[in-house]
């Protein structure tokens, strides 16, 4: 039979939850006249701030409003317009059968609302045999052969792959991923070599799968071959294989090619198995010219000329065969860099950085920090790097900040600028945290990978604690376990307390949804519990336990559960790990853990924690056993959750940490009578929050006023992140956490001030519309006056009051202080008018005063100068500060920049949107924008799969009204928004919070603030 060459089928990419909004909204964002918001809105919150004057607020400066009649008769119109062309859409459109209108999954579960009698079709209209998105079990590939040659010029790309599977039982049938791939040969051979006959060759669009049959069957327990010869064009989205430019020292733009293959942007390079268990060796060969390297996972073996064959100057590059891995881990790039320097690590690895010639001089420093950390992890791990070389690759326009490629780590370049001329220490440390983090990848995750993306909670969280201690380990003096309290455990802290919170465990039916699923929540708090696994098992239990989990599972795949059974193995069986991890990670949300004195003993009881105004849940037991057991129970219901909680304690008789479960029920321990404060959940290790009773809340708060050095710098960070939060949900008085509070006018750390400094932010924006606010501003600069002259009058500064310098000016402009705001308004002057350079720690400082304080001309100078920066992180102060304008006009200026297609990246856009609602000269006309530009910033934003959800969630965050809460669940009522719902319903939990919490403290916030203001 001769074979068919399969069409080349153009795939369209994107989500399909496209949003349509009501036309009542989209066309004239008018608004019915409402006389009693408060009814409206369910009730909540007080009245002063709704009715007909919040409603004109809304709907002034022309945007919002128009009649109901024209609307009537605009909407008419519009409806007979789309009506007519859907009409002509239906009878000239494609005439494909495939209901596959998404382009998704096939059979899934409930939460995707497909229907499991769908039949997918193939491109061509023939039913797709294969009705599953995952691949099938029974085929396992074992090797790829890649041959490419990519041509920069024209974006043309000629390859050609063979694959040597393996098949587990008798079928006559495979299936594989292919996406955008023009398919041009194909052959399928046994191990003898015999040709084997493809009947039919299909390909599903909806899933990016290939569906080859054959008229004989493969054999069970046998071995093939798929060869197959075809071409593509380079990508210019960098995922996938694509090409981007740069510009060197020179001034003249070169092209580059490289991969980004995370997670299923393989299949659009070569045909595969594109799934992480599908683990393969590869084996592969790149032509290039002469002008430029190429660079694999792998070491190259040999290099030769074909110019007498191929043409003049092309050469061939071989590597050596890859161990086993996932496609997703493969990488190569095409380039002109030099190797800019070398080093090898203590076991003999060589680490090598490339980069743009530009950058030569700051690269000493990535590999300096590279091969520390890589020794470091050695040893951590008590195994060998597993390879035989580690490239790290400086790319231009990079999305992300780094990817973990196994033997081939790409990252931005811009990152690697380190000259205190030109980055921030911030800007500098998150990269060193980046890098440690893919450091730690290549062993966790590259040497033993997840079976399928539902674990990849636990690779994400695991590299990026171990990243923490990669760093700490080779810059102690920044602290950074420390500074882990407010990058990962209080922010998810934060967003878990919502009643519209998700478990961190999910299961993963189609990977296109990973970003929605792992959202940062998902990976702070997995980050957060494995932290505090660790404090409860101790570091070298949990080091001995992971190397004998790699020497068990290297260069195969695992699963959360055999992690688990490793360590529960390796404490010989005296604790279920399993068990208790299972209730903090499939359950949402986490505990508050209450304690009370009762003479001798206190009582520790815990139920759910909550920001709601709601009485505390309740209090019914899990039959959950602590000891080992064999099956895992069900969770309950929500109401019911509780955990096995490490509660952790000292006293002020005594220093020494001590410990005890308080395991599902209630738990007593001993306290001597004399004892007049404990504090619990030592330096916040522990994932929940703790409530004391009265007189312990007092003791304590008197101490830290004598004495506050007697607590570490965390377990202050930790009691005001605990008193704030507890105020948040109703549980402590607002008075309780202000007198708190006072002591901060003798804290000198920087955990404990970032800790208050964002608490106090989020209450100047809740109070920004009550009497309150403008005492609440009084009482802030009563706390910062002693810490910022403090840090004035040191001259040199350690990496941490550097820090906290930037942290409190950025505070200080915020409730203007005038000596702040004077120095830099003044440093922003001089850089305007005369060049001069700003210090890199406080140039979002300076940008920011220039811009609140300033009129039309500095904030047009900024934004002329942002156009054309091209390091992203200073980009990004420039965009938060343009934000902070204190004219409308000129905020309404900058949102409108946003439909503007290509001025902002799409993170770039809900950045914008995030500064102008936090502005209180810009929250509504964020709101009003979102709004009237729904559709607009859809179609230009919308395929990035957590964009829009974002976008709500950046200009509702700081709504605090009833009518705010009506208009907002108004517009989107009905409104299908995709992968956005969760988003939605947590923006409106946060803004019924916010009315709460107005409600309930604003009186009492406003008379303790007279009463205390000096």
């Amino acid at each position: 039979m001769t074979e068919q060459d399969v069409d080349d089928v153009a795939f369209l990419t994107g989500t399909n939850h496209k949003a349509s909004a009501p036309l009542s909204h989209s066309i004239c964002q008018s608004s019915p006249l409402i006389h009693n918001p408060r009814d409206l809105a369910g009730g909540i919150g007080n009245e002063s701030n709704s009715g007909a004057n919040k409603k004109s607020l809304y709907e002034s400066h022309g945007i919002a409003a128009c009649s109901h009649k024209k609307a009537l008769c605009v909407a008419t119109i519009v409806f007979a317009l789309l009506f007519t062309i859907a009409i002509i859409i239906a009878f000239t459109g494609s005439q494909s059968d495939c209901t596959c209108a998404s382009g998704k999954s096939l059979i899934l579960d409930e939460a995707h609302n497909v229907n499991k009698t769908f039949i997918p079709r193939a491109s061509n209209g023939q039913i797709f045999p294969w009705n599953n998105i995952r691949l099938p079990p029974f085929v396992k590939p074992f090797r790829y052969n890649l041959t490419i040659h990519p041509n920069l010029t024209t974006l043309e790309v000629k390859s050609q792959v063979s694959i040597e599977f393996h098949v587990d039982k008798e079928t006559n049938f495979i299936v594989l991923h292919s996406k955008n791939l023009t398919i041009l040969d194909k052959l399928i051979q046994d191990k003898r070599g015999n040709n084997l006959t493809i009947m039919k060759v299909l390909d599903y669009p909806g899933a990016d799968q290939l569906y080859i049959e054959i008229k004989e069957k493969f054999k069970k327990r046998a071995n093939y071959t798929l060869r197959i010869r075809y071409n593509f064009k380079l990508r210019k989205n960098k995922k996938g294989f694509y090409i981007t430019t740069y510009t060197n020292k020179d001034g003249f733009q070169k092209s580059l090619a490289a991969t980004n293959f995370e997670p299923t942007y393989a299949r659009t390079a070569f045909p595969c198995f594109d799934e992480p268990q599908f683990k393969a060796r590869f084996r592969i060969t790149i032509f290039r010219d002469r002008f430029h390297i190429t660079l694999f996972n792998t070491p190259i073996t040999n290099t030769d000329d074909l110019g007498f064959y191929m043409g003049t100057g092309l050469l061939r590059d071989d590597f050596v065969e890859s161990k086993e891995m996932s496609t997703y881990l493969v990488a190569f790039v095409i380039c002109d860099y030099p190797q800019i320097v070398s080093k090898t690590t203590e076991s003999g690895v060589p680490v090598s950085i490339y980069s743009s010639d530009r950058y030569k001089a700051q690269a000493k420093v990535v590999l300096d920090i590279s091969v520390h950390i890589l020794n470091y992890f050695e040893n951590f791990f008590g195994m060998h790097y597993p390879l035989q070389k580690l490239d790290l690759v400086a790319l231009p326009n990079f999305e992300g900040g780094a990817m973990k490629n196994w033997g081939l780590l790409t990252f931005r370049e811009t990152a690697i600028v380190n000259s205190s001329n030109e980055i921030s220490i911030t800007a500098h440390q998150k990269f060193a945290s980046i890098l440690a983090h893919n450091l730690a990848y290549q062993w966790f995750g590259n040497l033993v990978t997840m079976k399928w993306w539902s674990d990849l909670w636990l690779n994400e969280a695991f590299v990026t604690l171990l990243g923490y201690y990669g760093v700490d380990d080779y810059y102690p003096e920044w602290k950074m376990m420390d500074q882990f309290l407010i990058d990962k455990i209080q922010p998810a802290l934060a967003l878990d307390a919502l009643k519209s919170s998700h478990p961190i465990s999910a299961t993963v039916i189609d990977p296109s949804d990973i970003e929605t699923i792992f959202d940062t929540m998902s990976l702070n708090k997995g980050t957060a519990i494995l932290h505090m696994a660790v404090n409860f098992l101790e570091l070298e239990t949990v080091q001995s336990s992971l190397n004998d989990f790699f020497n068990t599972y290297k260069y195969m795949n695992a699963e959360t559960k055999d992690l688990w059974n490793t360590i529960t193995k390796n404490i010989n069986r005296t604790l279920d790990i399993r068990t208790i991890i299972d209730t903090w990670t499939h359950q949402m949300g986490f505990p508050l853990v209450r304690l009370k004195r009762e003479g001798s003993e206190v009582v520790a009881t815990q139920s759910r924690f909550l920001l709601t105004s709601e009485p505390d849940q309740s209090e019914r037991n899990l039959t959950i056993s602590l000891t080992t057991t064999t099956t895992h129970k069900p969770f309950h219901h929500q109401k019911d959750y509780k955990w096995y909680i490490p509660l952790t304690y000292y006293t002020n008789n005594d220093s020494e940490v001590k410990s005890v479960w308080l395991n599902i029920t209630e738990t007593r321990f001993e306290l001597s009578p004399e004892i007049t404060w404990m504090k619990a959940n030592i330096k916040q290790g522990g994932f929940y929050r703790v409530m004391y009773d009265n007189e312990t809340w007092e003791n304590l708060i008197q101490t830290l006023k004598n004495n506050h050095s007697i607590f570490s710098a965390a377990d202050r960070a930790n009691l005001i992140d605990d008193a704030f939060s507890l105020c948040r949900a109703g549980i402590l008085n607002a008075s309780v956490a202000l007198d708190l509070s006072t002591y901060l006018i003798n804290e000198k750390e920087y955990v404990p001030w970032a800790s208050a400094i964002g608490h106090f932010r989020a209450w100047t924006y809740r109070l920004s519309e009550s009497l309150a606010y403008k005492s609440l501003l009084k009482y802030f600069r009563q706390l910062l006056t002693p810490i910022t002259k403090y840090l004035s009058w040191r001259k040199t500064k350690t990496h941490i009051e550097r820090l906290l310098e930037a942290k409190v000016m950025s505070a200080a402009i915020l409730c203007d202080l005038n000596d702040t705001i004077a120095a830099s308004r003044n440093s922003f002057k001089e850089w305007m008018m005369k060049n001069k350079s700003i210090d890199p720690n406080l140039k979002e400082i300076v940008y920011s005063s220039g811009i609140k304080y300033g009129g039309i001309n500095e904030w047009t100078f900024c934004w002329n100068f942002c156009k054309n920066v091209t390091n992203a992180g200073e980009r990004n102060m420039l965009l938060k500060a343009l934000g902070t304008a204190s004219d409308p006009w000129l905020l309404q200026r900058y949102l409108m920049e946003t439909i503007n297609k290509g001025v902002f990246q799409p993170e770039e856009v809900t950045l914008v949107l995030e500064v102008v609602s936090a502005n209180p000269e810009g929250r509504l006309l964020a709101w009003r924008h979102l709004k009237a530009y729904w559709l607009k910033l859809y179609s230009l934003y919308g395929n990035k799969t957590a964009f829009m959800g974002n976008l709500i969630s950046a200009v509702t965050a700081h709504l605090t009204t009833p009518y705010d809460y009506y208009e907002v669940s108004t517009y989107f009522s009905g409104m299908d928004v995709g992968l956005s719902t969760r988003t939605l319903d947590q923006s409106l939990e946060i803004i019924k919070l916010n009315i709460n919490w107005i409600k309930q403290n604003e009186e009492e916030v406003n008379t303790w603030l007279r009463k205390n203001i000096k």
